[in-house]
């Protein structure tokens, strides 16, 4: 009986311990054109031990430059554009659908938990950008958050194409 409640907290603590990544859908340029891409952050989460959230799940995410609160109102078209910086945009509520205007991609976020992409395409690797429309009945909230330097989080390319929903549940 000994052996086997060993052998069971071995192994809930190589669960426990086992490394996390996220995976999220980023726009980003190739060959001076925007692409969707599902990225993994090869940084893994730690676990916390900031009071308050000790025991937690935690991510650094880089160096930022600023935040910005934006409301969208409903059903907004938000037109062809690259991103003005490389920069973390998280939905925090709403419907978007993000087009490639030489319409080979598109996806749909949700806003909420898996409401983070990363918009990479800036005028310097893309010469169109993206669409974005918001063909939800209500307000759309975004947070935009340009990344220090302009430099990306050191990351992987999993596939093209946005990331599936199984590929970022689970963090």
């Amino acid at each position: 009986m000994a052996l086997i409640l060993a052998l069971l907290g071995a192994l809930m603590l190589g669960v426990a311990h086992a490394q996390q990544f996220l995976n999220l859908t980023t726009l980003t340029g190739r060959n001076n054109v925007s692409v969707l891409e599902c990225w993994q952050l090869t940084t893994p989460f730690v676990t916390s031990d900031v009071p308050g959230v000790v025991g937690s799940q935690t991510l650094f995410m880089g160096g930022t430059a600023n935040a910005t609160y934006t409301v969208i109102p409903p059903r907004f078209d938000g037109g062809l554009h690259r991103a003005p910086f490389k920069q973390w945009v998280w939905f925090v509520s709403g419907l978007i659908h993000l087009r490639l205007p030489n319409g080979t991609d598109f996806a749909v976020v949700n806003g909420g938990r898996y409401g983070l992409i990363f918009a990479d395409d800036t005028s310097d690797i893309s010469g169109w950008g993206h669409e974005t429309h918001y063909p939800g009945g209500d307000e759309t909230i975004a947070i935009t958050i340009p990344v220090q330097d302009n430099v990306r989080p050191p990351y992987t390319v999993l596939h093209d194409g946005a990331c599936t929903l199984e590929e970022t549940i689970g963090v």
